[in-house]
């Protein structure tokens, strides 16, 4: 157990006597009974702040782990009154750059903080240049640091970089004022009794009070578990951790924990048909790798006894266990009553618990309007902690890994650690480890406005089951392809607990290579997706994963390419072709398994075209013209090359040599009408003005390519795009739908 006391933070300005904010040492569950949770009927929990005066009892000992202070950064105090009447130097901290350098290099971490960019940027380079403050006067209070640099120009002008932004807490141990709250700062120490002690209210709470949680939970036990358990004290030995850990076969029905992690390679201890045996009476904890003991000790910590983790309860050296466990893997999760989300650990040795040494916080000191109407106000501590750091910026690795996506989504409760520290989160409340409420899951919206934050964490799949089918699963196809597989191989395994869920969930039947029948013209029309900021390699692997119709037949991040009022279900598209026939060869007896061929028949009309490889910069991997056309009819001096109505999404360029035409047919797959992309934000005005009327007709065809040596069967290539003026619209120049303008021919075709 972690004591954390707060002690000597710094010397008060004014009084220049030490302000000592220490307690007595006390652990948060002296006196208190630790919850079992061996039924959701023995669940009960008052409804309200889980944060209560209990937490208040954190103490810091270890002075890595304490807010910093120095003799530095204890000058300065910040004016937080409502109304100063001496506020000609209010936003004045009294440093320069140079004071700053100079305290840096003393040993102020706070200062040197401000040099470095830990948290938002670096200082420039102007000694003389003042540090200034802003605050925000309103809980919870916030304040900025700002560097100043004046620059010589007609206006004047003053720039500002932002050094760091604060949240302030009111000191563990003192009377909370308004402005700061009741609520303690970050818990740095996860592994600890306060944050144990906080999940397990947490988890009370969610049986208690959330019937949308109950409902989602399955009732499942799955073939094996990790029993933690406490040892004997004749049985303690050497280990250090007061638990023990063995693996049941076939247990008694009751609450088991899932984990949720990177493996990051193979796994040292994984469980082999040769341990069976003794694995059911004792696992070596040292055995083990990091993030699995982080696993246990967090189980153990919040008094469940069952852990459920791949490695170790399913039979790594037996397919038919494998395939077995894999198929249930969307029981597994929907039926644990909590996942442990190993966020920040990028393999399975890194372990998730150590301490988060770079929200330590600092202590600071602010002026506050005085309870006696004194206009000098009364000068008090607080803790400062970072709104972010370089480490926010990134994604944290588990949210990169394709394996883990299904499971934070079919998962109803999650404790997530991150680079934050740790977050509860289920279907109907989020609670943190002290702080205020910090994001599990990106917020960040995707230029395609589908699956906001659902790439990352949503237990319960709620953003699913606001979009319905097809959208919803290009969302899925999204969000899961933009995540990385160690083995290609498991491109359709890796979501065949998500495809479960969503046949479930949504009205689709068959399930063909990734794609649904209902509706499977529209999902055949994956892109994929090179503007996403993700660095995916496309390529298309060697052994047979999935006919090339499927987008499990390519390794890289794909969507659905339509226009943003297609997905968004404001504007209505219609196919132009027909689907004749659809069908796949498994692998297994799972239908939502891996495939060993597949094909399906097209009818609709085709046109000839002829692409061209291109890396210049001014085509997006090369450009193309309908098959016949003159020259003279697409190039035009000082214009891109190619059709300016044609649109190319090449599957894998690299397949194809550079600046050679290559020949392809285009059948037309569906149109719809509206603004031209391309156009949408200039004619903004004119389509508002119109009540919304589309000018344009656009079109979505797939590529094909024939396949040596079988008659009228090809394989896919890509997407083309292509659109045209509808006929009236006098606004621009006249040139007609691409499609309808050649000599398209309707033709039946097989694509395998």
């Amino acid at each position: 157990m972690v004591l954390i006391k707060v002690s000597n933070l710094s010397a008060n300005p004014e009084r220049g006597e030490a302000d000592v904010l220490s307690r007595k040492q006390t652990s948060l569950l002296d006196g208190e009974a630790t919850p079992s949770l061996q039924s959701h009927q023995s669940m009960s929990s008052a409804p309200g702040d889980f944060l209560d005066a209990r937490d208040q009892s954190i103490q810091i000992e270890d002075p890595e782990y304490a807010p910093h202070t120095c003799r530095h950064c204890s000058k300065i105090i910040i004016d937080m009154r409502s109304e100063p009447k001496d506020d000609k130097f209010r936003d004045y901290i009294g440093f320069t750059e140079a004071d700053v350098a100079l305290a840096a290099k003393e040993g102020c971490d706070l200062f040197s903080a401000f040099q470095k960019g830990d948290y938002l940027v670096s200082m420039a380079s102007g000694p003389q240049n003042p540090i200034w403050v802003e605050r925000t006067l309103e809980p919870p209070a916030r304040v900025s640091f700002r560097e100043l640099e004046m620059k010589r120009s007609s206006e004047n002008v003053v720039f500002t970089n932002i050094l760091v932004e604060f949240v302030l807490y009111t000191v563990p141990g003192q009377t909370p004022h308004e402005l700061f709250g009741s609520q303690p700062p970050p818990n740095i120490v996860p592994n600890s009794q306060v944050s144990f002690s906080r999940a397990r209210r947490f988890l009370e709470d969610c049986f208690a009070n959330h019937t949308r949680c109950r409902g989602f939970n399955l009732k499942h036990m799955p073939t094996r578990v990790l029993e933690v358990y406490s040892p004997s004290d004749a049985d303690t030995g050497d280990s250090p951790l007061p638990f023990r850990v063995r693996l049941v076969s076939n247990p008694a029905p009751g609450p088991y924990v899932t984990l949720s992690y990177c493996w990051g390679g193979d796994q040292p201890g994984k469980t082999l048909k040769r341990r069976l045996a003794s694995y059911s009476r004792d696992i070596p904890l040292d055995s083990l790798p990091l993030t699995i003991i982080d696993a246990l000790t967090v189980t153990h910590g919040v008094g469940l006894k069952y852990l459920w983790v791949d490695a170790l309860c399913i039979i790594q050296d037996s397919d038919e266990d494998k395939m077995a466990e894999i198929s249930n893997m969307h029981r597994i999760y929907r039926g644990s009553i909590l996942t442990i989300a190993a966020c920040v650990a990028g393999t399975s040795l890194d372990g998730f618990l150590r301490p988060r040494i770079h929200d330590r916080g600092y202590v600071l000191n602010v002026r506050l309007d005085s309870s006696n109407n004194d206009s000098s106000g009364e000068v008090r501590q607080v803790i400062g902690i970072p709104v972010r750091s370089r480490l926010d910026e990134t994604i944290p690795p588990l949210y990169t890994r394709a394996w883990t996506f299904q499971e934070g989504q079919l998962s109803t409760r999650v404790l997530a650690y991150g680079n934050r520290g740790m977050v509860y989160h289920c279907l109907e409340s989020r609670h943190c480890d002290g702080g205020h409420e910090q994001p599990i899951y990106d917020t960040w919206i995707t230029k395609d406005a589908i699956g906001a934050g659902f790439r990352y964490l949503d237990p319960g799949n709620q953003s699913l089951s606001k979009i319905a089918h097809p959208c919803a699963w290009g969302s899925v196809l999204e969000a899961y392809t933009s995540r990385q597989l160690t083995v290609g191989d498991d491109k359709l395994l890796a979501v065949m607990a998500i495809a479960e869920e969503y046949r479930r969930t949504k009205p689709v039947t068959e399930y063909l290579a990734g794609l649904w029948r209902e509706d499977f013209l529209f999902q055949c029309l994956w892109t994929v997706y090179r503007d996403s900021g993700i660095d995916t390699k496309f390529k298309r692997p060697e052994k047979y994963r999935a006919p090339s119709w499927s987008w499990a037949s390519l390794d890289g991040h794909c969507r659905m390419f339509l226009h943003q009022g297609v997905l968004e279900g404001r504007i209505s598209y219609k196919y132009c072709c027909e689907l004749l026939h659809a069908e796949t060869t498994l692998m297994s007896d799972n239908p939502l398994g891996q495939v060993k061929a597949g094909i399906i028949k097209l009818r609709g009309r085709v046109r000839q075209v002829v692409w061209r490889r291109d890396r210049t910069t001014k085509h997006d991997y090369g450009y193309g013209w309908a098959k016949g056309d003159p020259e003279s009819k697409w190039r035009r001096p000082g214009e891109l090359l190619g059709d300016d109505r044609l649109f190319w999404y090449i599957d894998v360029p690299d397949e194809w040599p550079l600046n050679e035409e290559v020949v392809m047919s285009c059948m037309e797959v569906c149109t719809y009408e509206a603004p031209n992309n391309v156009m949408q934000f200039s004619m903004l005005q004119l389509y508002e003005e119109r009540g919304g009327s589309p000018n344009m007709t656009n079109g979505h065809g797939l590529l094909l390519v024939p396949v040596e040596g079988q008659p009228n069967t090809y394989r896919r290539t890509g997407v083309m795009t292509c659109d045209g003026y509808l006929k009236g619209d006098s606004s621009f120049e006249k040139r007609p739908y691409w499609f309808d303008e050649g000599p398209g021919v309707l033709q039946e075709v097989s694509v395998i």
